[in-house]
């Protein structure tokens, strides 16, 4: 009796310091766009702009796509995630998207894609 209380206290304690450990993570949703998937989040519409290798590194996790854990939503380090974020699911190759209304592009970064230059 002793040994199952000491295990059921020890397993609340480990998840009580895994929710106060992970932040909240915002919803997103994929929408269709002319011929590619865009993420929308908050509003804002992100267009796929090319593999994440070329342009920087992840951040933070800081979303998930259409309620799906796996498919997940990171920053792009050193910018703001109101105009880029970086989607990708775990062991696949991540891209990176731009807010379909961000004008000005980091120096030295072309897209994969001709309409979206």
């Amino acid at each position: 009796m002793k040994k199952a209380f000491i295990f059921a206290a020890v397993f609340a304690l480990i998840l009580s310091l895994c929710a106060c450990s992970r932040k909240d993570l915002a919803e997103m949703t994929r929408a269709e766009g002319d011929g590619y998937a865009a993420i929308v989040w908050d509003g804002r519409t992100y267009v796929p702009y090319g593999a994440l290798a070329s342009y920087g590194k992840r951040g933070e996790q800081i979303g998930i796509v259409d309620g799906d854990a796996d498919d997940r939503v990171y920053e792009l380090k050193g910018y703001p995630p109101e105009e880029w974020i970086v989607n990708g699911v775990p062991h696949d190759p991540a891209m990176l998207l731009r807010e379909i209304n961000v004008a000005e592009i980091p120096d030295g970064w072309q897209s994969e894609y001709d309409w979206n230059n």
